[in-house]
């Protein structure tokens, strides 16, 4: 019979390098589910171009994760620093900009939306352009050109000038488009579903994130990950991380709740979030990305703030409503400052009041 101690030496041979079979490992790449030691990271891993946006990281954090198990908070938010209300009953999308620029939009269906772009002073937003128009989301670019979906008998992405004037930059037709967002490198990324209701989806449904580059040429196109599934339902809200990952705001529309749907460029499914399985129906609306890549979520039917890192771990779960009297948090930006600003949609009695936006503190340790 072998020793104790020759059974735990047996036990606790070391890792060693994928590519080396060097026993000096120091790193874990998440997506490839190796091990490797510093120089074949740097010679070989990072070299090879389906490479490129994996996460690597280093042993002695993994460790740590393995020791412990993730503790969950119950603030997200620390303070509410300021508040502003509007004279619109919801604030379905939110951006923020330099020097305190805001950009807000009320979707109704049954009318069309208003677009408002604003400047927070100290006790008001001085408007400075508005626009009714049959729209359903919004995006700024770095010359604070404001891209809206202008939906009419023809789809189309338009861009809106400073003297009101819309140009058109794409037209989409047959697709609808739904969400927009510009990420890091100024592109436009943009959501769609086929013609026709949006609720009846099947195999013959097109879904899809479209990323144009700056010239509004197609570049990448989302439909299906790598294993041919279908990644989208209806993707409703887009943002992306400093790597350019893409979280979608993915709804089901026939019972009014929804998921998150995290993804890389190359179709590579990283997590989807369907929410807290004690909590009723989840509910996600806006995203924001924090400077350290954390995922701020919104969940309006359970009047509720979620972070998530970009592993799709929760590390927060904040219910608004109790403390800052924030009810149904809808849409979501974070300023220059690191503030995050809070777009909700008051629904009382029956009766929509005028929506708020809440200037709030994140906790250090989330941004």
């Amino acid at each position: 019979m072998a020793s104790k101690s020759a059974s735990l030496r047996k036990a606790q041979v070391p890792l060693s390098c994928h590519f080396c079979n060097e026993q000096e490992v120091h790193w874990k790449c998440e997506e490839c589910d190796v091990f490797m030691c510093s120089s074949c990271k740097e010679k070989i891993h990072q070299r090879l171009k389906s490479a490129q946006d994996h996460e690597i990281i280093h042993v002695s954090d993994l460790s740590k994760e393995n020791r412990s198990q993730r503790k969950v908070e119950s603030k997200v938010i620390s303070s509410v620093f300021n508040f502003y209300t509007t004279e619109v009953p919801c604030i379905n999308s939110l951006l923020c900009s330099g020097d305190d620029y805001v950009y807000f939009m009320c979707h109704n269906p049954e009318e069309n939306a208003r677009l408002v772009k604003g400047k927070m002073l100290k006790s008001s937003i001085r408007i400075l352009q508005t626009l009714e128009k049959a729209m359903f989301d919004i995006a700024v670019n770095k010359k604070c050109e404001i891209f809206i979906t202008k939906m009419t008998d023809k789809s189309n992405v338009c861009i809106v000038t400073s003297s009101g004037e819309i140009k058109t930059v794409l037209d989409t037709s047959p697709m609808i488009p739904l969400s927009l967002h510009v990420n890091k490198d100024n592109e436009l990324v943009v959501g769609f579903r086929e013609q026709g209701p949006a609720d009846q989806i099947s195999e013959f449904s097109v879904r899809q994130v479209i990323i144009f580059d700056i010239y509004f040429k197609r570049k990448v196109t989302l439909e299906t990950d790598t294993k041919g599934r279908k990644l989208f339902s209806y993707p409703a809200r887009i943002k992306t991380d400093s790597k350019n990952v893409l979280y979608v705001a993915d709804w089901i529309e026939e019972d009014n709740t929804g998921r998150i749907v995290a993804v890389d460029t190359n179709g590579r499914l990283k997590f989807t979030y369907n929410g807290n399985p004690d909590l009723k129906a989840f509910s996600p609306h806006g995203i924001a990305i924090t400077t350290s890549d954390n995922i701020i979520l919104s969940d309006f039917k359970n009047n509720a703030l979620h972070v998530l890192n970009s592993r799709g771990e929760v590390l927060g779960l904040h219910f608004v409503d109790k403390e800052y009297e924030i009810q149904r948090p809808v849409s979501l930006c974070i300023d220059n400052e690191g503030y995050l600003l809070i777009g909700n949609c008051p629904f009382v009695d029956n009766i929509h009041n005028s929506a708020n936006i809440y200037v709030t503190k994140i906790v250090d340790h989330f941004m």
